[in-house]
């Protein structure tokens, strides 16, 4: 099967790009050219994987990416925070850029299938329902992201293209780069502490996003459908935002970030607890425990552990300033600091 792979250099377009390959697949990337995009294509050229750089902006790039593809896993994407700063660019490249896509799929002579990669976000706030939440419940946008995911997922349904729709829910990395790491932190404090939440590997998602490529070319079991991608209940993934806070910190002998400086809102964040029996009755991909994950964890920090026991209340200190409460809760504690104080020398005269 000849794949192109659109975003195939970002974290979790990189291990699709390896599960493919060890699925003996003709890989192609197309990617934006820069410095590290260009590094990682010399690499990859030593494994016969073809790289196309370009712009999802640009129609004629697209065109040229698709041709003689047998299947398109579309993962390029502007994220937050960059697509709450440049909301132009987010809809630019979400929504222009799939509706490029599309119609170089469309005017293909070979047609070829699109497996579209879209976020769990797209439903909202959601945890005043029963879960598990469902692939048909109604979509709720809450910032530009989650808007211009929506835009693409419609523009994808209408194209009359063999395709599937497959929206992730929190993605835990197994390698791990300081802005995944500080991706993370930053996400942390805006989920509430008792909101359910439901994690997947990126191994596993790179299982399913594969594995949905192979299903649009042959038994077409999810074809023109929609699905979350999400770790499962058998593999302990669906849990509280606690417990997955507990399953970074605890075994890093780190304490837990005080509660107060979590999201106290309910419904401040969008993850919850998802109905994967479609996707995973098909795609198999739920290979991965939040125990496994966790493993993975201690393993890849291995060699920083005596720096964690060492520096692990600095480490909490920085962790804990980059919630967006944290400000508040400063100021509250130097006053009560300064309060102390005039008490004491009030007292003392």
């Amino acid at each position: 099967m000849n794949v192109l792979i659109t975003g195939g250099f970002g974290n979790i377009g990189a291990l699709v790009v390896e599960e493919c390959l060890r699925r003996g697949h003709a890989v192609s990337v197309f990617e934006v050219p820069n410095k590290r995009t260009q590094r990682l294509a010399r690499r990859y050229a030593r494994r016969q994987v073809r790289v196309l750089f370009g712009d999802l902006r640009n129609a004629q790039d697209v065109s040229q990416a698709v041709a003689g593809q047998d299947v398109v896993i579309h993962l390029a994407a502007i994220l937050p925070p960059v697509s709450d700063a440049r909301p132009d660019l987010c809809r630019a490249v979400n929504v222009g850029g799939t509706a490029n896509l599309v119609a170089a799929l469309q005017a293909s002579p070979a047609q070829p299938a699109l497996v579209s990669v879209s976020s769990a976000c797209v439903m909202g706030p959601t945890q005043r329902s029963v879960p598990p939440v469902r692939p048909d419940d109604p979509l709720a946008p809450t910032d530009t992201y989650s808007r211009t995911k929506i835009e693409a997922e419609a523009l994808v349904a209408a194209s009359g293209l063999r395709y599937a729709v497959l929206r992730l829910a929190a993605v835990l990395p197994t390698v791990l780069n300081p802005a995944s790491l500080f991706a993370m932190v930053k996400l942390i404090f805006a989920m509430p502490l008792e909101a359910r939440c439901e994690i997947v590997v990126d191994l596993d998602v790179a299982h399913a996003l594969a594995s949905a490529a192979e299903d649009l070319l042959g038994a077409g079991e999810l074809a023109g459908s929609k699905g979350f991608i999400a770790g499962g209940r058998a593999q302990g993934c669906q849990m509280r935002t606690r417990d997955l806070v507990e399953i970074v910190f605890r075994p890093l002998g780190l304490r837990l970030p005080n509660a107060s400086l979590f999201a106290q809102e309910l419904d401040a964040y969008y993850l919850d607890w998802y109905n994967t029996e479609q996707t995973q009755a098909v795609l198999r991909y739920q290979r991965h425990s939040a125990q496994e994950w966790q493993t993975t964890l201690l393993g890849l920090v291995r060699y920083a552990r005596p720096l964690l026991w060492l520096y692990g209340w600095i480490i909490v200190k920085w962790i804990e300033a980059q919630s967006p409460l944290y400000p508040v809760q400063a100021e509250r504690s130097r006053r009560a600091f300064r309060q102390k104080l005039q008490d004491f020398f009030r007292v003392q005269g």
